[in-house]
């Protein structure tokens, strides 16, 4: 092509050095002309342009049937998924809720079972049932028994002798009586002296406690002054005498004159007798006889 050429059509024949190769002959009709090709510099509106025979741009995007919206495919929109497939999605969700609220339900039980169980050996004792205590079969000893433990508690010491007034030996007059009121012994009687001479009051009891000088109180009524018994410890006679006075000046009620009076005494682990009489004045009335620890 030549400077000068517009690039429509082939070039002219007196410039083609090759026209003869496309003359027609003699007789022959010509070749169709060629296709006009269009020059790159050729103005053309937007879209229309073609490019070596192709379509332009507008007809390469047009709508294409590979492309097309769902609606403009054959059969047409489906429209939206069916109620069945809703529905199986439903009770998938329901299916998979249910099974979790059982998984939470088993673990709830599972526990509250075993604090029920685990608290079964309290409970009984809460309820104030007895448990059954296992039996001696003689097989074996308990520890308290062995030896190789101390018992918890040291046991208590033997209590002190007290006397029963109404199984007291009585000789020379003395006698149980309950005339007057006030009496302290358990079944509220006395042994009645009353200035009756050589009335004797004997007691023997069995002492377990250390040897050693001890209390022995004598409970007594007197509604005057100057009232004592002699008395012998074990056979041996006692230089002091029982000093019986009485503490209620102002009443002159056997009934309201009610007091104790001590000596301290020697005792011995075993058998002691200590024995009264009314040698001098003894108007009084005896409830009492008791041993009690000396206090000093």
């Amino acid at each position: 092509m030549s400077a000068g050429n517009s690039g429509q059509g082939t070039p002219d024949g007196g410039d083609d050095p090759f026209a003869y190769l496309y003359r027609p002959e003699a007789g022959q009709a010509p070749p169709p002309a060629a296709p006009r090709q269009p020059s790159y510099n050729q103005v053309r509106p937007v879209g229309e342009r073609t490019f070596g025979g192709q379509q332009g741009y507008r007809q390469q995007h047009s709508p294409d049937a590979r492309y097309a919206a769902p609606e403009t495919q054959p059969g047409g929109y489906g429209g939206p998924p069916s109620d069945r497939r809703r529905g199986d999605q439903d009770n998938r969700r329901n299916g998979l809720l249910i099974g979790a609220i059982a998984v939470v339900l088993a673990v709830v039980i599972g526990v509250g079972a075993a604090i029920l169980f685990s608290g079964d050996g309290e409970g009984d004792e809460a309820s104030g049932e007895e448990t059954a205590e296992p039996t001696d079969d003689g097989e074996g000893e308990d520890e308290g028994a062995s030896g190789d433990e101390e018992p918890s508690e040291e046991p208590e010491p033997d209590e002190l002798p007290a006397a029963d007034i109404t199984q007291l030996p009585l000789t020379g007059g003395a006698a149980l009586e309950a005339t007057f009121q006030g009496s302290r012994s358990e079944a509220g009687s006395y042994i009645a002296l009353l200035n009756r001479q050589g009335s004797t009051i004997t007691w023997t009891f069995d002492f377990q406690g250390e040897p050693g000088m001890y209390r022995v109180y004598m409970g007594y009524s007197t509604i005057s002054d100057g009232q004592s018994l002699s008395f012998s410890v074990n056979g041996t006679p006692r230089e002091d005498p029982v000093d019986l006075q009485d503490y209620n000046p102002n009443s002159d009620s056997w009934d309201d004159s009610w007091a104790h009076t001590y000596n301290l005494v020697e005792l011995v682990e075993g058998e002691n007798t200590l024995q009264y009489s009314c040698t001098a004045s003894c108007d009084v009335a005896v409830d009492q006889l008791y041993v009690s620890e000396d206090q000093g």
